[in-house]
């Protein structure tokens, strides 16, 4: 470096870090407002949401009474669904397959809902920074990037509008800065009461098959937790292991849950036997990366929004280790 060039990375070093530093605290303080927003607030409003290719058209209520929080989710293009949630639990009416879904939201796997509190917890493996205005339905917002420090997550840029502060925009992106996801709102309204009548479901489900989650079942059945992995990228633990009944399967899964506390990679692990048919390797669906391997006579699937590399290294890394007791937290 010559001196001239030294020089003058002093004469602007104070200034910019100054700015810097503000900039993510602020950053930081719009996220925090968002999180708490996005629960609290009455809204209504349709949105698009687009992941490889495909747009949807949806139609989002939320009702926060003080007493509970409710929404519902409706699906206007494509196959016919709704959603419909009444604090932890979650029903899914599916027209098409005539059936009902009803279950407890065990963990939050939603993104915006975890930027509430502490989020200097993620400052070692993300930074926030606050990058201009603009419009989005019609509203003013901040523009926020939530930008990885390396190549195992990805980012986001969050549009936050400037008055209730409720994210108008999302978009998940890759570190080319391609947009894998994006969610944004084409009209919204925030109000002070949302009806009953609203989040009631057009449809009935009468006559539909419900199918229960049950949770005592579930919650009977002994978790092995000697699934261990060996290698996580930085910040990645262990969070959450549950058993879980996985579709034309007569055994339960392990399903371990690993999450930075922003980015959540599933581990689901399936007896193996002869008849089964192995999934061994990569695959893609929009922004979800799936990587398979076969580990002591068990399938071993790894799926999340995170990039190919994590899932790979978290599917070749488990092992099955009897005498382990505690959740392996170690990073990379």
């Amino acid at each position: 470096m010559t001196v001239i060039r030294f020089a003058s990375l002093l004469a602007v070093f104070v200034p910019i870090s100054s700015w810097a530093i503000d900039a993510q605290l602020s950053a930081i303080d719009y996220i925090g407002k968002m999180g708490q927003a996005l629960q609290t607030l009455n809204y209504h409003g349709s949105l698009v949401y687009i992941n490889d290719g495909r747009v949807e058209s949806m139609q989002l209520i939320h009702k926060n009474d003080g007493e509970g929080e409710f929404e519902r989710l409706v699906h206007l293009s494509g196959e016919p669904r709704e959603v419909i949630r009444k604090n932890d639990v979650v029903t899914c009416y599916l027209p098409d397959s005539q059936s009902v879904l009803v279950g407890q939201r065990r963990f939050n796997n939603h993104l915006f809902a975890k930027l509430t509190t502490n989020l200097e917890q993620f400052a070692p493996n993300y930074g926030f920074l606050t990058v201009g205005k603009s419009r989005v339905a019609g509203k003013n917002a901040h523009i926020i990037e939530i930008n990885p420090k390396d190549p195992y997550r990805y980012g986001y840029r969050l549009w936050i509008e400037e008055t209730s502060n409720l994210l108008l925009k999302s978009e998940l992106v890759n570190a080319q800065g391609e947009v894998l996801e994006q969610m944004m709102f084409t009209q919204i309204e925030i109000v002070d009461h949302i009806p009953e009548a609203m989040l009631k479901p057009a449809i009935s489900g009468d006559s539909f098959t419900w199918h229960g989650d049950d949770e005592k079942s579930k919650n009977s059945l002994d978790i092995d937790r000697s699934w261990q992995v060996a290698n996580l990228p930085s910040g990645f633990v262990i969070s959450a292991r549950y058993k879980q009944q996985m579709p034309n399967s007569t055994q339960p899964a392990e399903h371990v849950v690993i999450s930075d506390g922003l980015a959540s990679v599933s581990v689901y692990i399936e007896p193996f036997n002869a008849e089964s048919q192995s999934f061994v390797g990569a695959s893609r669906m929009g922004a979800v990366n799936i990587f398979g391997s076969v580990h002591d006579d068990h399938q071993v699937t790894v799926v999340g929004e995170v990039p190919m590399p994590t899932v790979e290294m978290i599917a070749q890394s488990l092992h099955y280790s009897p005498d382990s007791s505690a959740e392996q937290k170690a990073g990379q």
